[in-house]
């Protein structure tokens, strides 16, 4: 494991004990668990290049999973909401993510979590409070990444490549050339490709649900939002690695939902799967999404009865999401849909500035 993966792993384990522990000693672990889900979050956006990009990534991670929390969780019961506010806002926040790639992984978690947070309702925690617990771990966690990042740059007798200068990088282009790019990219159909992918993926996931109504049935969308990714050059593999992670992950998790262990070792998982995440993100995506699904299962359900219900209904759910995620949001894509010059042109698809997306 390198330095840079060892103050990953650090984070998200400080990141994710503090919650939990403040949860245990006041004997509200389950609603504590939201303050997980901020510091959750924000682990994968620790360890970016420079003090000074990784502070401003932080900080719209923050911005963009409390908006997450509050929006998700004021929609949560009400039935219309759920079914089309719920893809739209979510497609709405894809559309201006198109704008460069730091806002398209900020549209990523808020589409997430948004979702997420639409099944906090049966904790009875009020959107503000949600918000506020979520905004709590966040800022935990980002408080953590940036002192943990400086003492490990002091102290490592050999710099690390988050240390690069800030200033010695090339700097982007300006804000108003990024909207004059976005707004013709938006002339052509590769404009709307996400938008219009994760629209459609999520109005079928909402259907469904409503079909046959699910314990978690906001899992479907879930999975839907893992696996539809912004970027049609990834092709169908990385989608089926995607599928394939998710449900492995779910499979992973099931004998802690059926034979209800101590919840000191069910927090020692939920620990160690968090901090597993970043190191496996860089090196197996397939690993990654076994470790990411049955983490926020694991904080989604705390405290709550394990059943054979549960475990079924996930399955089910994850199956049905990567089926739809597959069979509507890349196959009618894939072959149909080219990336116009104007598109490629975008930071978000500019590979000799900032490599792959």
């Amino acid at each position: 494991m390198g330095t840079e993966g060892l103050l990953r792993a650090g984070v998200a384990i400080l990141g994710l004990g503090g919650p939990i522990a403040v949860g245990v000693l006041s004997g509200h672990a389950g609603i504590w668990m939201v303050a997980a889900l901020g510091s959750f979050a924000l682990t994968r956006s620790a360890g970016d290049h420079g003090m000074r990009g990784e502070a401003l990534s932080l900080l719209r991670a923050i911005a963009a999973g409390t908006a997450a929390i509050l929006t998700g969780s004021a929609m949560a019961g009400h039935a219309p909401w759920l079914a089309f506010g719920i893809p739209l806002t979510i497609a709405a926040a894809g559309l201006l993510g198109s704008l460069s790639r730091p806002l398209a992984r900020a549209a990523v978690l808020f589409g997430l979590y948004t979702i997420i947070a639409t099944g906090l309702g049966a904790r009875g925690i009020h959107p503000l409070g949600a918000a506020l617990l979520f905004l709590l771990g966040a800022t935990w966690t980002a408080c953590l990444s940036l002192g943990l990042g400086s003492l490990f740059r002091a102290l490592h007798p050999f710099p690390l490549p988050p240390a690069a200068d800030d200033a010695a990088r090339p700097s982007g282009p300006g804000a108003r050339r990024l909207l004059r790019r976005w707004l013709g990219a938006l002339a052509h159909l590769s404009g709307w490709q996400y938008p219009l992918r994760i629209l459609v993926c999520l109005f079928a996931a909402q259907a469904f649900e409503s079909l046959r109504p699910l314990h978690h049935g906001y899992w479907v969308g879930l999975t839907v939002a893992i696996v539809v990714q912004r970027d049609l050059r990834d092709s169908r593999r990385r989608a089926l690695q995607r599928a394939a992670g998710t449900a492995l992950g779910v499979l992973l998790v099931c004998p802690l939902l059926i034979f209800a262990p101590p919840a000191w070792a069910v927090i020692a998982t939920l620990i160690a799967l968090a901090a597993a995440r970043p190191i496996l993100r860089e090196a197996s995506y397939v690993a990654y999404a076994m470790v990411h699904t049955p983490a926020i299962i694991l904080l989604m359900d705390f405290g709550r009865a394990p059943s054979w219900a549960v475990v079924g209904d996930r399955l089910i759910a994850t199956l049905v999401g990567c089926a739809i995620a597959i069979a509507i949001g890349y196959l009618p894509w894939q072959g149909r849909l080219r990336l116009s010059r104007q598109t490629r042109r975008l930071p978000l698809f500019d590979r000799s500035r900032h490599g792959k997306p």
